[in-house]
């Protein structure tokens, strides 16, 4: 009896013991459940698990620091499926994954919740050899998302940006495999493929066909790649097309990484340039057969003119006509002038717009200049009654930069104008400005102004202003405006209908020279005289020119004038002769009047003496190209009786 009690009494004690022993146990268990979830709402991501019951997926357990932000607590997510927090389309994605974890697979997804995007990890825990649950572990990468994202707009902005570039750009590695490319690339080179499928092809490979001499250009391409230095070349297409090559190495923490290329289509460019250049060819062809042709027309018309203008100035002088006839006389000299003045103007405006015409600035003092033109009007504005007035102040003392002779034309031109349509009796005024570093003169008349809507339209050549009378060319003021800004000043107007007319041009201002070159009119002078024996040749195969001279020397006893008709002839007689000075017309129908020149200079015989050109080629460039070959003068048809008389008189001493 004792040993049962005894046996029953140690099989409790067992069970007591046993049973304190498990309540511990499970105590501990508790304990390290509790620390085990403390722990997981500490972490910053999220853990959860997860069972399948029946067709749903059923959250076990959900903790973390991530499930706050996403606005969860772990007792509204235990207990649910998938479809009380995600819209259908997210929700269907995620079961893919949480299809394959119990399905054994270890997978992961990204999920987006209340404006959080996390990353989970699914892995499944097997009991004999099948899946019981499933543990899962998120990350909040809702920053690398959004760098993704700022990565991924930035990139795609860079991919438009490249892509809508009009230059082609490729990028190749070391082993001439395409690494990059844009959309201009493919269509420069007729590319109808996928970029990503040219992605990795051979360069040459996928260019062999679009240039001549490929294997040339191969040869080339990579002795620039093998010098890794930017280079740039042009090189032709089978199309006919030109491309600008542009190369360019890619290094990347100091190492060659790949090579850039850029592709320029430069066809239109080039096709421009050309037609440019064709343009500037023809214009100045043309400009030179303009020139020519003016040059012919000028020596054509200055030919008859030189018979017109010098026999009637040679009945100028006669007494024995009537005052009838010497009022026809003074017509033909008004009128071959008037023509002789509108060649000069035309060749002026040819030569300045060709950039043919050369000035000579310097310093001049201005009140000098225009007292001499006064001087040289004076008659024309006495016979009309005009009074002209320098308005005297201190600015007419200053110095403009200008050419003189050209300076000249212009104030003779303004004046001529101002005294030509102002009104009888009426009245010139000459006035000086300066301003802003420049010397504004002033030319007033009292004439007969001019409309508003037609100042423009008087420096335009040929344009003559409606309901005027008076004779002119309609280029004296085109002329004067090129002439003016071709020395860097400036013509202006200022004048109302029936009020008079102020004209006014602008030079720069400059200080005094260092020595004063006063260009003064020339003067005429009859020829002096010392012995009445000076032989003259006239060298022209032109009867009335040089029947025109020997009247004019006619006149002048002492001068001895023979003359020859050819070149050869005049070589034959200045060697014979030996005359004292020779007149050479240039234009000779067997030789050029150079050539014989040059001919007569190289006999010793006639070496120092003078000879003077005489052709109806007024060009300034031929007249330079002339004088610098050695002639003493250069005298211009038609023939100015005072001028040549003042000429000779220079050698007849």
């Amino acid at each position: 009896m004792k040993v049962v009690i005894i046996s029953v009494m140690i099989a409790l004690i067992t069970s007591i013991t046993a049973l304190l022993v498990f309540y511990t146990l499970d105590e501990r268990v508790k304990r390290v459940e509790r620390d085990l979830r403390n722990t997981l709402r500490r972490q910053q991501g999220m853990t959860l698990k997860y069972i399948k019951q029946g067709s749903e997926y059923v959250h076990t357990l959900m903790e973390g620091q991530l499930l706050g932000r996403m606005g969860l607590t772990p007792d509204m997510a235990i207990g649910t499926n998938l479809h009380e927090f995600y819209s259908k389309k997210d929700c269907d994605a995620i079961e893919q994954a949480y299809s394959k974890a119990w399905n054994g697979e270890i997978t992961a997804y990204e999920a987006h919740l209340n404006g959080i995007d996390y990353f989970v990890t699914l892995s499944p825990v097997f009991r004999d050899g099948r899946v019981i649950e499933v543990i899962g572990s998120g990350v909040d990468i809702s920053e690398r998302k959004r760098a993704e994202e700022t990565l991924h707009e930035s990139l795609a902005l860079r991919r438009t940006l490249i892509d809508s570039l009009e230059i082609g750009m490729v990028v190749i590695d070391q082993k001439y495999k395409i690494m990059a490319l844009n959309r201009t690339w493919c269509q420069l080179f007729h590319i109808e493929e996928p970029m990503q499928n040219i992605i990795g092809n051979d360069i040459f490979e996928q260019l062999h066909s679009f240039f001549y001499h490929n294997q040339a250009e191969q040869e080339k391409v990579k002795e620039i790649l093998a010098n890794a230095q930017p280079f740039v070349d042009e090189v032709d297409q089978f199309e006919q097309r030109v491309f600008k090559r542009s190369y360019f190495p890619f290094y990347m923490d100091d190492e060659l990484k790949g090579h850039i290329w850029a592709i320029e289509d430069m066809t239109k460019q080039k096709l421009m340039e050309k037609g440019i250049i064709e343009t500037k060819e023809e214009a100045v062809k043309a400009n030179e057969a303009k020139s020519e042709f003016l040059s012919r027309m000028s020596h054509e018309l200055r030919t008859p003119l030189n018979g017109i203008l010098g026999f009637s100035q040679l009945m100028e002088g006669d007494e024995t006509l009537t005052p009838k006839q010497q009022g026809f006389v003074r017509e033909i000299v008004k009128g071959g002038t008037h023509l002789v003045t509108l060649i000069n103007d035309i060749l002026d405006i040819s030569a300045i717009e060709a950039g043919k015409m050369k000035l000579t600035i310097a310093p001049i003092r201005i009140d000098g200049l225009i007292n001499q033109c006064v001087q040289f009007v004076a008659p024309l504005a006495e016979k009309k009654g005009i009074t002209v007035t320098i308005e005297s102040t201190s600015h007419q003392e200053r110095y403009v930069s200008a050419d003189n002779i050209k300076l000249r034309q212009i104030i003779l031109n303004l004046l001529d104008n101002a005294i030509k349509y102002n009104r009888e009796n009426g009245t010139v005024l000459i006035r000086f400005e300066v301003k802003d570093g420049l010397l504004f003169v002033h030319i007033i008349d009292s004439g007969i102004g001019i409309p508003v809507t037609e100042q423009v339209k008087i420096f335009e050549p040929f344009y003559r202003i409606n309901h005027v009378h008076e004779e002119g060319t309609g280029i004296g003021l085109p002329l004067v405006s090129r002439l003016i800004h071709s020395m860097g000043g400036n013509i202006g107007l200022q004048s109302d209908s029936g009020e008079g007319s102020d004209f006014w041009i602008s030079l720069p201002l400059v200080d005094a020279p260092a020595v004063e070159n006063e260009d003064s009119f020339p003067t005429v002078t009859e020829p002096q005289l010392e012995y009445t024996d000076f032989m003259i040749l006239y060298i022209e195969d032109n009867l009335q020119n040089v029947q025109l001279v020997k009247e004019i020397f006619a006149t002048i006893p002492g001068i001895h004038l023979i003359s020859a008709m050819t070149g050869y002839e005049g070589m034959v007689l200045a060697m014979e002769r030996k005359p004292d000075l020779i007149l050479l017309d240039l234009n000779l129908p067997d030789l050029n009047g150079c050539d014989v020149f040059a001919r007569i200079k190289a006999n010793p015989a006639c070496a120092q003496t003078p000879i003077i050109a005489v052709s109806a080629n007024a060009m300034p460039n031929v007249i330079k190209q002339v004088r610098a070959k050695g002639f003493a003068e250069y005298i211009s048809k038609p023939i100015d009786i005072p001028t040549l008389l003042s000429t000779i008189a220079k050698y007849i001493a």
